[in-house]
């Protein structure tokens, strides 16, 4: 049998992977010659060779406090083991690592410090943490950016570890006609998705959703509900240090960036993962604002940018990020409400917390609501960030009878919106089994 040397093509991939499929079958070694010479024949290449079957996609990666480096933190990358470990005492669950970026040159490595980039996963894996891979892409070439974003999602360790998942770092604007760009961004993602199976995680870092509505000129008409098509997890750049200063415009900031993407994809239970700001530029205050705004929206989880510049004053707040799962409903809900929300028999999405929302509020007022199994000091009434102290309990595996609590005059705001939360006892992975309904405020 002739075969045409243009059909004798396979990289390197393949032939490791048909090694494998040989010591699986405990085939002798003369047998991968005549594998590799089917596979050509089949005219395979490593992009077309079926996946191995993967578990169902899971964001767990994204949930929870996390931790950015980019390529330019060399105190991470010189000291693997006490960046990792630093991190891990604040907290952070997940890594963020960026592997290169668009600016990087050609025939340059497609992963920065590869070997210090294996240290960092295996260290963070260790600790119980996991590590998310991203790539800044500049759009204009974008054979450039696919070969970059797939060596991140394909890098391995030398003991065979990977990242958890990859984020595509979505903010350059080199390429002028936002047309262009766009179809751009929407072709370099499909090949991602198409290369790496429906089954693997993929995040969309995106730009401020807030700052594109101060500056539409910036990116007209991003294209949300196409990204939702495509990654598990929105990203977004939210940047609050960029947008003004103070608490107020930190906590609107970030509200606003969920609310806008839940919004313009059409998912109001859609996972987004809230980037603060700048670390160098956020005060306490600031970062307590987007804490705050990230809980009572019920956010998948939440990082500041970066590791590095992040103040201690800053990381006191980002320890009250949640770990929270996907939620439907999302919050805040608006008072009344009636439906159980908790982690009891009738809803598992909000297993922490659940906060709620009113107008105005001018006067004493009386809060109405029924728990699920509550226990001694498991559940605590918070308003408008005020702790109003632990619940009473009982009944155990059941639904209590209506209870009431008297809310001063002096925690409601008679003009703005109040919020008020029922927060557990308990951390993930180990939940406590609650829950509130039935909820409504009014005069006494």
């Amino acid at each position: 049998m002739s075969v045409r040397p243009s059909v004798l093509i396979f990289d390197s991939r393949l032939a490791a992977r048909l090694r494998r499929l040989a010591r699986a079958a405990r085939r002798p070694a003369h047998v991968l010659p005549a594998l590799l010479l089917l596979a050509s024949v089949l005219g395979l290449t490593a992009a077309a060779w079926p996946p191995p079957a993967a578990a169902a996609p899971s964001i767990t990666c994204y949930r929870g406090l996390g931790a950015w480096v980019d390529i330019w933190d060399a105190k991470a990358y010189n000291n693997p083991a006490a960046a990792v470990k630093d991190m891990r005492s604040r907290g952070v669950r997940t890594l963020f690592l960026e592997t290169a970026n668009y600016h990087t040159p050609s025939g340059s490595a497609k992963i920065h410090r590869r070997a210090d980039v294996a240290r960092l996963i295996e260290e963070a894996h260790a600790r119980g943490m996991k590590v998310v891979a991203w790539y800044l892409p500049g759009f204009r070439d974008i054979g450039k950016d696919y070969r970059r974003s797939m060596a991140a999602i394909r890098f391995r360790t030398p003991s065979g570890q990977r990242f958890d998942s990859f984020t595509l770092d979505i903010e350059a604007s080199i390429v002028k006609n936002v047309n262009r760009r766009t179809n751009r961004l929407r072709t370099l993602s499909k090949r991602i998705r198409s290369a790496v199976g429906k089954n693997y995680p993929l995040g969309a870092c995106i730009p401020s959703p807030a700052g594109m509505a101060m500056h539409p000129g910036y990116w007209p008409g991003f294209p949300f509900k196409m990204l939702a098509g495509i990654y598990d997890v929105f990203v977004p750049m939210g940047y609050y240090t960029y947008h003004g200063d103070g608490y107020a415009n930190a906590y609107r900031d970030t509200r606003d960036n969920i609310r806008i993407i839940r919004k313009k994809t059409g998912r109001p239970g859609v996972p987004i993962h809230v980037i603060a700001g700048e670390g160098s530029k956020s005060s306490g205050s600031e970062t307590t604002a987007y804490v705050r705004a990230l809980r009572e929206h019920g956010a998948l989880g939440g990082s500041m940018y970066d590791w590095t510049t992040t103040n201690e004053a800053s990381w006191r707040a980002l320890r009250n990020v949640r770990v929270n799962p996907r939620q439907s409903p999302p919050l805040p809900r608006t008072l009344p409400y009636a439906r159980p929300l908790g982690y009891c028999g009738a809803d598992r999405k909000h297993p922490k917390e659940v906060f709620y929302g009113t107008g105005g509020q001018d006067g004493e007022r009386v809060l109405r609501f029924r728990l699920f199994d509550a226990q001694e000091a498991e559940v605590r009434l918070v308003v408008n960030w005020e702790d109003m102290g632990p619940l009473e309990a009982g009944p155990a595996g059941k639904w209590s009878p209506f209870r009431t609590v008297t809310i001063p005059a002096a925690v409601l705001k008679p003009k703005a919106r109040n919020v008020i939360g029922f927060v557990a006892r308990g951390q993930y992975p180990k939940w406590q089994r609650w829950g509130v309904r039935d909820v409504t405020i009014a005069a006494p």
